[in-house]
């Protein structure tokens, strides 16, 4: 099995038989940078107009000591009929972490997944937890993943695999008031456990909560990438949220000036 990175985006990587799934695997990364998202969108438009043919093979998709029909063929056991479509790399170099789009054949049709390898408690075990909480008692008017399956890919990799929620369209969800938002997470996540070092007021937070991680689909708001969450202080999440959209706000601002 090869892969094709996507032009101008080389975390993204295709496989060689699933041409139009560079778009899907885009909305799978999200962005937080306007000129990041430019290129993104222009590589996948690429690969879906031309196909992967015309593109160099790309070395980055593989995990240390499995390339990627081993991975395929570990996950196979967990999940039968499962095909890696695609591939996103980390933007932290040296982290070790990786995204795959899959596709698995169910008896009656084919359906898309997302399967994240990271070392063992590296934040796949929380945001397991977190999630089939979620799956129980939903966020009202937010949607999270499903956890399909949950394992070891080898005694140092742990892989989560959860439904694809929304690739058919994606964009950053700015400015949400989210008012009730603490008081329905800490709801639902109460049984998450409590490290004993958490201060006494200390909440059930998200960790991540920005607008590339919260995103407006063709499902609604859906809120994604779970690995951080745990307790913390009350009123975090709003914060980093009001500050991440005020930022991507000044960006857009600035950007806007400047074509005038």
């Amino acid at each position: 099995m090869t892969g094709r990175s996507v032009p101008f985006s080389s975390r993204f990587i295709v496989s060689d038989h699933a041409d139009r799934s560079a778009r899907r695997v885009r909305m799978l990364a999200g962005t937080s940078d306007w000129r990041r998202d430019l290129l993104d969108r222009a590589g996948a438009f690429m690969i879906l107009v031309a196909g992967t043919g015309p593109w160099p093979s790309s070395p980055g998709w593989s995990w240390p000591g499995h390339d990627a029909a081993e991975i395929e063929r570990r996950l196979d056991t967990a999940m039968p009929g499962l095909r890696i479509e695609a591939a996103v790399t980390p933007r932290q170099p040296g982290r070790k972490r990786l995204s795959l789009l899959c596709r698995v054949a169910d008896p009656t049709a084919s359906r898309d997944i997302v399967v994240k390898l990271a070392q063992v408690g590296d934040g796949l075990e929380t945001e397991a937890a977190a999630l089939s909480l979620l799956t129980e008692r939903p966020l009202p008017g937010i949607a999270t993943p499903r956890v399909l399956a949950m394992g070891e890919l080898d005694g140092d990799t742990t892989f989560l695999a959860t439904d694809a929620l929304g690739l058919d369209r994606q964009r950053p969800a700015i400015g949400e008031p989210l008012r009730r938002f603490e008081r329905d997470l800490g709801d639902r996540l109460r049984e998450l456990p409590r490290p004993a070092d958490a201060a006494s007021d200390a909440v059930p937070v998200h960790g991540d909560l920005a607008p590339w991680n919260l995103r407006r689909t063709s499902r609604g708001l859906a809120l994604f990438d779970w690995e951080a969450a745990g307790w913390g202080a009350p009123g975090s999440d709003l914060a980093f949220y009001r500050r991440s959209c005020d930022e991507l706000a000044r960006t857009s601002m600035s950007v806007t000036a400047r074509r005038r």
